[in-house]
């Protein structure tokens, strides 16, 4: 019988151990599954392990040209990533960098297009080049560039291993927000080379090549690029906002009391940049800009008097080191039992900014919108009663105002 009962209990024990096993792999799977994008709830645990897989093997191979093409001279410095470097030095000279098919499609650019010219990467991506173009300097540009593309047959292919350097200057095309606004165009001044690629994708528009003869087109496999540092001609003091150009864009987050990240949902990296594990912990004011600070410092105090209640809006950094402008709803939460504050819930919206363009019902204004809100607040305050239910309930009586970004919602 003793010898029964220490089996079952061996048993038991196997099983319990299994069954915390099991729940903690399950667990790692669920939180690897939230990173991959898209939607993964029907992907099985295999479907996640493999396509985390996939993304480790691309990330080595990343990696490792990385490596290889890590600039050695002795004026990088030893702490910064080549990437970082990069980005730094395309900051500093106000510039971007652009490649572009013997066709004329541009096959990347680089995210810093956005605050220079307003325009998103994704917009001009697989567009010609022609098209950011005035009509005026279409033929000067072909020239330039189709000269070059007439030396690079089989007979010269050593032409790519000399300095093929083109530099010139012309006008590119500004973003706006409004389609029927005037188009403007900004000063600029190319500076690149002619390189072979192989495995260059295949555009959908119209390009040079219609006049470019076959008999000087590039071998099947390999296509001639010329990749060049595009820079202003006239420095800018002042740069643009990133323009995100999805309506309704939103993400939810939770806060401590004290303001720090407890929760980031699964809309916001697409958003800000940053997954939910690179912000949790860290303080929110580490994203906001420092004009925006008090303003906003003033309404958490709002929300701390109220539970509830609707920021200004403001500037929020992103990972790619662009402002984006939001607005925030969010109120706190109690513990059921004791009703004691336990976090705050943010619903965060982008706001479209720009010249042009005012939201409906929302001002870009905060001190506009700190002003009404005052005055709400002192009517909040006027309406109440010194009871000491009125003053634990969050509920008291709102008089909406007229200004929709700066009312206060019941």
């Amino acid at each position: 019988m003793d010898e029964d009962e220490k089996d079952r209990a061996k048993r038991a024990s196997r099983n319990k151990s299994e069954k915390k096993r099991r729940d903690q792999f399950n667990v790692l799977i669920k939180e690897l599954s939230s990173m991959l994008p898209g939607n993964t709830r029907k992907m099985d645990k295999t479907t996640v392990l493999e396509k985390v897989i996939g993304f480790l093997q691309k990330h080595n191979e990343v990696s490792a040209q990385t490596e290889i093409s890590e600039i050695q001279q002795d004026w990088k410095p030893s702490f910064l990533s080549n990437e970082e470097f990069t980005q730094l030095m395309l900051e500093a000279l106000d510039g971007f960098i652009i490649a572009v098919t013997t066709g004329g499609s541009i096959i990347y650019v680089s995210d810093s297009i956005t605050p220079l010219l307003g325009h998103l990467p994704c917009d001009v991506l697989d567009q010609n080049l022609l098209n950011f173009l005035p009509e005026q300097e279409h033929s000067e540009i072909y020239k330039m560039l189709s000269s070059c593309m007439l030396m690079t047959d089989s007979a010269s292919s050593d032409y790519l291993k000399t300095d093929n350097e083109l530099e010139f200057y012309c006008h590119l095309l500004r973003g706006s927000l409004n389609p029927k606004e005037f188009p403007t165009y900004e000063y600029i001044k190319f500076v690149g080379n002619f390189r072979s690629y192989s495995n260059v994708p295949n555009s959908t528009c119209n390009g040079f090549d219609e006049a470019v003869p076959r008999a000087y087109r590039t071998s099947p496999g390999k296509q001639i690029c010329f990749v060049a540092t595009v820079r202003l001609a006239t420095p800018q003091f002042l740069k643009e906002m990133c323009i995100v150009e999805e309506p309704l864009e939103e993400f939810t987050s939770r806060h401590s009391l004290e303001w720090k990240f407890l929760f980031l949902d699964h809309r916001a990296p697409p958003i800000i940049g940053y997954l939910p594990f690179e912000v949790l912990g860290t303080s929110g004011y580490d994203y906001y800009h420092i004009d925006d600070l008090e303003l906003l410092a003033r309404c958490h105090e709002h929300l701390m008097q109220f539970g509830k209640g609707k920021s200004c809006c403001y500037r929020f950094l992103t990972k790619g080191q662009q402002w984006i402008w939001l607005q925030t709803h969010y109120y706190i939460t109690y513990h059921q039992w004791n009703s004691k504050p336990e976090f705050i819930v943010c619903t965060h919206m982008v706001v479209r900014y720009g010249k042009s363009y005012q939201p409906s019902g929302a001002s870009l204004d905060p001190e506009q919108h700190f002003n009404a809100l005052d005055i709400g607040a002192s009517i909040l305050s006027a309406s109440r009663t010194p009871s000491v239910s009125s003053r634990s309930s969050p509920k008291s009586s709102h008089t909406p105002k007229s200004d929709p970004a700066c009312e206060w919602h019941s």
